[in-house]
């Protein structure tokens, strides 16, 4: 397997700084992630930290340059079981996923990278709104803030998963998954604006860090992941 660099402090902080600010009966959240922005918003927000991140990464959908994901059960033991099966000593290394005008496009590394084998396959637009949807929505959106939090991230292993979202203003934000204690880590940072020769992104800055309770919100979303991906990439011939 190949061991991409994420970039993740061992040491992360999980103090959160929320100000709620009211004009002309429009409720404007500010946080101070992911990027510092103002999320505004027409209905009263919720106080859940993982609905004012859902906010935030629906506010950001149309600045997504791709999406980024590696070193976790999902992609490497799960998708690799997967092509493992159809293609005996098929190993998936990592993925990453674009958007386009008529919805995306995925692409799965396999192992070894070296050889340059890579599987592709399209996305409609409704199948690109419903993946990023469930996990934006009803995954992460319906996730409450952590009461007592680890000081560590990750706290336990292996890590479920991991994605980077990463945006052409140079932001980005991450979100980690370990099903063992039942925690998503959620950090904002910057990155260069160039993947590496292994796919991955170059991180700059990393944040403050987060914590949601997963609380099963991820069951479904990643099984749709999981489907959406095997369904539309076949192991390269």
């Amino acid at each position: 397997m190949k061991n991409y660099e994420t970039g993740v402090s061992s040491k992360v902080y999980a103090s959160v700084l929320v100000a709620v600010i009211i004009t002309a009966g429009i409720f404007v959240v500010a946080t101070n992630f992911p990027g510092g922005g103002i999320i505004p918003t027409t209905t009263t927000p919720t106080t859940g930290l993982g609905a004012r991140a859902a906010l935030y990464l629906n506010s950001m959908r149309d600045n997504v340059v791709y999406y980024w994901m590696c070193n976790s059960s999902f992609v490497n033991v799960d998708l690799s079981d997967y092509y493992d099966s159809v293609h005996p000593g098929a190993f998936v290394d990592g993925l990453y996923m674009t958007q386009n005008d008529t919805g995306g496009e995925i692409n799965v590394l396999f192992s070894p990278y070296s050889s340059d084998v890579v599987g592709k396959g399209v996305l409609t637009e409704n199948e690109w709104n419903s993946v990023s949807g469930a996990l934006i929505d009803d995954g992460i959106g319906q996730m409450e803030t952590a009461s007592s939090p680890p000081d560590d991230w990750p706290h336990s292993w292996p890590v479920d998963f991991y994605m980077l979202a990463c945006f052409n203003d140079n932001t980005f934000f991450y979100v980690g998954f370990t099903g063992s204690d039942g925690y998503v880590f959620i950090q904002n940072g910057t990155w260069a604006g160039s993947a590496h020769d292994a796919g991955g992104p170059y991180p700059v800055t990393w944040d403050v860090g987060f914590w949601l309770n997963e609380g099963g919100h991820f069951d479904a979303p990643l099984q749709l992941l999981y489907t959406t991906i095997t369904n539309a990439v076949s192991y390269p011939e």
